[in-house]
């Protein structure tokens, strides 16, 4: 499975370019695009991958991801099958780097919200968790003049500047590939992984997908991420698990097995390894939130 170079559309000569998207499920493949992106989820939940972090997504997420920065918003299996009656919805604007991170920088009073540029190289999340004055005016942003698109973006931008809860994504560790052919493979790489965690996957498998030896793809993943391949199969079954374990009636023996473990002591093992929980205190966890 290819990694993809998304072009975002331009309809005219603007700095930047407001999109919704709306349909039965986000584009599901790992991707990147020189452009920045600030988007906010209104509707939908999955699997969010931004660098080398993977986490769930869910409505009233905002997210600030830098240029070239590859991510992917997977919509849960459920939105996939057929006569799904799920949907999603996001708004984003895209801006351009060259634009936006001279003028931020050379205008004193913007240059806090350069700083958080700075910090999107990682990707930014901010979950505001309830509707506020905020998610009104970007979910309305549409209909708006490009003018008044223009200072709602500076003003989406300072509020996150200046929000307490914001939170960086990608390790602290992690770097983009900078040659491209060690983008492509870190990108099939996951890719790969997203679609096959269920499977019992080896080294050697995915190894093959980028094209290197497992003693070579081993560095490669170190170097890029900071993690085992075992580490990075773990944390993506566990993540699939967690919703499952929010979502679903079935038992935990049943999970593990739906997410790839054959072994019910190895994936409590990893599990709570990941989320510092039981799976059982995961679950009366996430129940009590629910209240």
């Amino acid at each position: 499975m290819k990694a993809v170079l998304f072009r975002v559309p331009t309809v005219d000569d603007r700095s930047f370019r407001v999109q919704v998207d709306e349909g039965a499920h986000f584009y599901e493949r790992l991707h990147f695009h020189p452009e920045f992106q600030l988007t906010l989820i209104l509707e939908g939940t999955g699997t969010l991958v931004v660098g080398d972090r993977i986490d769930r997504f869910q409505p009233l997420d905002l997210l600030l991801l830098g240029a070239d920065v590859p991510h992917v918003l997977l919509s849960d299996p459920a939105y996939f099958e057929r006569n799904a009656q799920l949907q999603i919805k996001a708004c984003t604007f895209f801006f351009r780097e060259e634009f936006f991170l001279q003028f931020f920088e050379k205008t004193p009073e913007l240059r806090h919200i350069h700083a958080i540029l700075q910090d999107a190289k990682r990707g930014v999340r901010l979950r505001f968790g309830q509707p506020t004055d905020v998610t009104s005016q970007f979910e309305q942003i549409a209909q708006k003049r490009s003018f008044e698109q223009f200072t709602a973006l500076l003003t989406f931008l300072d509020f996150l500047t200046l929000s307490q809860d914001y939170e960086l994504l990608a390790g602290a560790s992690y770097r983009k590939p900078k040659q491209p052919v060690d983008q492509q493979r870190l990108e099939n790489v996951f890719n790969f992984i997203l679609g096959h965690y269920a499977d019992p996957i080896t080294l050697e498998d995915v190894a093959n997908v980028a094209n290197l030896t497992s003693p070579a793809f081993c560095r490669f993943l170190r170097t890029h991420t900071r993690k085992t391949f075992s580490e990075l199969l773990s944390e993506v079954r566990i993540e699939h698990a967690c919703r499952l374990l929010k979502d679903s009636t079935k038992s935990v023996s049943e999970i593990a097995f739906e997410c790839g473990y054959s072994n019910l002591s190895n994936f409590n093992r990893q599990f709570k390894q990941i989320t510092k929980l039981t799976p059982r205190e995961y679950v009366k966890s996430a129940g009590e939130l629910g209240q």
